[in-house]
């Protein structure tokens, strides 16, 4: 009975904690699954404004604080994709790249990703000056200047962040005015380098290799406009027109309208009893974390009663739950404040250290990290971070060599307890977001690793011929650990496979052979190049 839960939560955005938080407190069995980060859309957003209660906060802060919260009443939380759910039975079951689950309710908190307009030339230059993130692209577009797509609050703070690199931003507004509040809006105007031009679309994109015009239309008079470029610049072209609901691989699940939303009823019930839907993803008016976690109360509060009403229906005794550890969430607390004020030169903290003792613990081989190092400042900060890892664990020893023919960069090699190589190499610090990359990377080489799905494990198993990835990074980006992780577990699962992960700070040379504008940005076998967030699936499609 260990994988049977009262509620699964499907997404770790704000209104799945928000959810995980009630039904917990409730004393149900709940497991959040997110397949990439828990805290959702709203952890690159570097300021919370209009939380009640909080008067200044950021999207991280906020969520991991929800996070916490619920781990304290004793929900249980799991990286992993559903790939696929039969939600009409009263006990449900949903199948994930960890295997199958079963639950006898179901909470939707999927989110929404960001929306593509459409426009002629978007979809050719994605990743080579158009953008959709400027907390993960903005640096690309250093002294350049760029265009925001869009008239809403996303829009406006995207913009406001784009001043720190761009050399002029210019919003293109559809409508006469914003489509968000007046003292959101009103903020630009302390930004010399923004200026906005209403009534107006873009209709059109294009260059050689990277972006070189646009072209704009007024909606109101038809008269056009194109912005070029002198020869060898370039600009960049950022959309936030708003968003897409993540409903589309469930679609035939529950009912949905012609926008893709969920339809549910006030209590957030689905047209399936026992499934229920929170957040972003639902036919509503105003999409913001305080409606999002009221929707995730309404929606655990209902499920509560169709939870206890089962229970009896099907003579079903109280799941098991996990007891909360007080002690190691007081312990991750404090990590966490200590990580926001520890010295810059420190990788790993030592409250972080002694976090990761139970990983390991569940490690069934030793692994070796090699650092390969020679006289780049990258070399430097590798030999650094390998020696803040000596003497972590007895499951992980390290050594160092000179780079070579074979080993060309500076980089981290994920060795087997054997000495062979795991086929995953870091020619990047495991900071930031890809820290827990380095050590899910670690866990698959060592084993057991993360449980896939038979399926796609079969797919992995298949390939036949020899492929080399690189993936290009930014340390700050929230959309490439996905492709990391990814491509870094086919290669522990097949030795024809070899992950490479790049920071692209360090390697300005790669940006400039394969013009890369954004990141992840994923190159097989040095010719065919993809640019977006893809999950395992998605990548083993383009190998294939």
């Amino acid at each position: 009975m260990n994988r049977m839960y009262d509620a699964v939560i499907i997404g770790g955005g704000p209104a799945g904690l928000s959810a995980a938080i009630y039904l917990a407190r409730a004393k149900y069995k709940v497991l959040v699954l997110e397949k990439e980060k828990i805290g959702g859309q709203i952890t690159i957003t570097a300021e919370v404004v209009n939380y009640p209660g909080i008067a200044s906060t950021d999207g991280k802060k906020l969520t991991r604080e929800m996070q916490l919260q619920a781990e304290s009443f004793g929900a249980e939380f799991a990286i992993a994709e559903v790939l696929d759910m039969k939600l009409d039975e009263d006990i449900k079951t949903l199948y994930t790249t960890k295997g199958e689950y079963k639950t006898l309710g179901v909470v939707l908190a999927t989110g929404a990703n960001p929306r593509k307009l459409g426009f002629y030339g978007e979809k050719e230059f994605q990743g080579r000056g158009v953008a959709y993130c400027a907390t993960c692209d903005g640096e690309f577009f250093t002294d350049m200047d760029v265009f925001v797509i869009g008239g809403g609050f996303a829009a406006v703070e995207e913009s406001i962040f784009l001043t720190k690199y761009a050399r002029q931003v210019k919003m293109i507004v559809r409508e006469n005015d914003f489509s968000c509040a007046k003292t959101v809006s009103d903020e630009i105007k302390r930004y010399p380098k923004i200026s906005v031009e209403f009534n107006t679309e873009i209709i059109k994109a294009g260059g050689e290799q990277m972006l070189s015009f646009a072209e704009f239309r007024n909606n109101q008079t038809g008269e056009t406009w194109r912005y070029d470029v002198e020869a060898n610049e370039s600009f960049g072209i950022f959309v936030f027109a708003g968003y897409v609901p993540n409903t589309a691989w469930f679609k035939d699940k529950v009912e949905l309208n012609e926008q893709g939303y969920v339809i549910t009823d006030v209590n957030r019930k689905t047209n399936l009893d026992g499934v229920y839907a929170a957040g972003d993803l639902c036919v509503k008016n105003l999409r913001q974390v305080v409606t999002a976690v009221s929707d995730g109360a309404v929606a655990a509060t209902s499920l509560e009663k169709y939870l206890s009403y089962l229970h009896d229906k099907l003579n079903l005794p109280e799941f098991e739950r996990p007891v909360a550890d007080k002690n190691r969430l007081q312990k991750r607390k404090e990590a966490i404040s200590s990580q926001e004020n520890t010295d810059s030169t420190n990788f790993i903290s030592a409250q972080i250290k002694e976090q990761l003792q139970p990983v390991f613990a569940r490690f069934s081989e030793r692994v070796i990290v090699k650092a390969w190092l020679d006289e780049s400042r990258l070399a430097a900060e590798l030999k650094n971070f390998v020696g803040e890892l000596q003497g972590i664990s007895d499951k992980i020893s390290t050594i160092e060599a000179k780079v070579n023919d074979e080993v060309k960069t500076a980089c981290l090699e994920i060795l087997r307890t054997d000495g062979n190589s795991g086929n995953i190499f870091f020619h990047a610090v495991p900071g930031g977001h890809e820290f827990n990359s380095f050590i899910i990377a670690l866990y698959n080489t060592a084993g057991p690793g993360q449980t896939l799905d038979e399926d796609v494990k079969a797919r992995i198993k298949a390939i036949d011929k020899q492929i080399d990835i690189k993936v290009a990074v930014s340390l700050s980006c929230t959309m490439c650990p996905e492709v990391v992780m990814g491509t870094q577990k086919i290669a522990a699962e097949n030795n024809l496979v070899k992950a490479h992960v790049f920071d692209i700070q360090h390697f300005p040379e790669l940006k400039q052979q394969y013009n890369i504008m954004s990141v992840p940005c994923m190159i097989v076998n040095d010719k065919d190049v993809y640019f977006g967030k893809k999950n395992i699936t998605e990548i083993l499609s383009l190998l294939k």
